[in-house]
């Protein structure tokens, strides 16, 4: 690679780094030497210049419009930071354009058929397309993610995840990570929504995938309840994780005669999992994700179809609630237009 990576931001509210915000996608790229912030695009035109001067962006590639931006910039990465409500477009206009990563904030879109226009977009382009579900980018989750791919709990059975409402704007990442922990598809989910008078509501359910792997989900608290418990039950063992409390723990299934059924978990505690876990590496993680995916010419390990896997199961439970029935995926003839307008509130 000659020279440094060209980024640009679409999107200058506070996740894209408004207010000099330090734990934002500005925020991460300029702490990455590979790189340099050099664009950025928003139709307010005094965030814009506000977010230009925080940042340090020549005025002239402070762009009203994100398709002027890709045009005027030879930008290498971009990231999509806009509101949910529109992420699509500045997502197929970059790809149309060439850029060759882009990273779209989390959910990847409000409908399932406008992320697999987005999919579809960047695969046709030779695009790269991240969706930020920003837990996929830390070494925690990787460290989780090797043992279970080195089979130290066996076979997947069941996932038990928990996180906060709302169910897409939040609980996307509770949904994404579930399958960061098994390859099965999803077939089928049984959904149930909190009784709030808003478009993106609480709730969660349970998604069955082939192979019998079942997947329970639950997005009924608020964030400031929350714990974000996990647990993911093998045939040969369990790893259980809350993040916010610091606890990492792995029990291989040891046989125990004379006890329960003959066989009992020996919980102890991950060795050598990262000492430190702040709110700033999330953003700087999926930043130098992106980066090192331009860098390396790779897939990340959190693409748009993961993104749009989380999407229609998501999408899934709010059918499966409306009618009360269990909603088998892919979604089928209408139902992929279905929006979930969620304002993050």
């Amino acid at each position: 690679m000659a020279g440094k990576a060209r980024v640009g931001i679409v999107g200058a509210g506070g996740v894209g780094g408004l207010g000099r915000r330090y734990n934002s996608h500005a925020g991460g790229y300029t702490r990455i030497p590979e790189c340099e912030l050099v664009a950025v695009a928003d139709i307010n035109e005094e965030r814009l210049h506000q977010f230009g001067d925080e940042w340090e962006i020549a005025p002239e590639h402070r762009y009203g419009a994100a398709s002027d931006m890709y045009e005027k910039a030879r930008l290498d990465v971009v990231s999509v930071t806009t509101h949910n409500l529109y992420h699509h477009q500045p997502v197929i206009e970059a790809a149309e354009a060439g850029v060759k990563v882009i990273m779209v904030e989390k959910p990847i879109a409000i409908s399932v058929e406008w992320a697999r226009k987005m999919v579809d977009a960047c695969d046709q382009a030779g695009s790269r397309l991240i969706t930020e579900h920003t837990r996929r980018f830390l070494p925690h989750y990787q460290k989780l993610k090797k043992m279970v791919t080195d089979g130290m709990i066996g076979e997947v059975r069941t996932i038990d995840t928990s996180g906060a409402r709302p169910l897409l704007h939040n609980g996307t990442h509770t949904v994404d990570y579930a399958f960061y922990w098994t390859d099965a598809e999803p077939k089928l989910v049984s959904g149930f929504l909190s009784d709030e008078p808003v478009a993106d509501p609480g709730g969660g359910g349970m998604v069955v995938c082939e192979g019998g792997v079942v997947v329970f989900v639950n997005c009924v608290a608020t964030r400031r309840e929350s714990e974000g418990m996990t647990t993911i039950a093998g045939s040969e063992g369990r790893l259980q994780f809350t993040e916010q409390r610091g606890i990492w723990q792995y029990a291989p299934l040891v046989d125990s005669p004379g006890k329960g059924y003959g066989a009992t978990y020996e919980w102890e505690d991950i060795p050598d999992m990262p000492s430190g876990l702040e709110l700033d590496d999330y953003f700087y993680g999926a930043a130098l994700e992106s980066v090192r995916c331009f860098i390396e010419d790779r897939e990340s390990v959190g693409t748009g179809r993961d993104g749009l896997k989380a999407l229609e199961v998501i999408t899934a439970m709010h059918v499966s609630h409306r009618t009360g029935a269990m909603v088998p995926l892919p979604l089928g003839e209408g139902l992929e237009q279905i929006e979930i307008r969620s304002t993050g509130e």
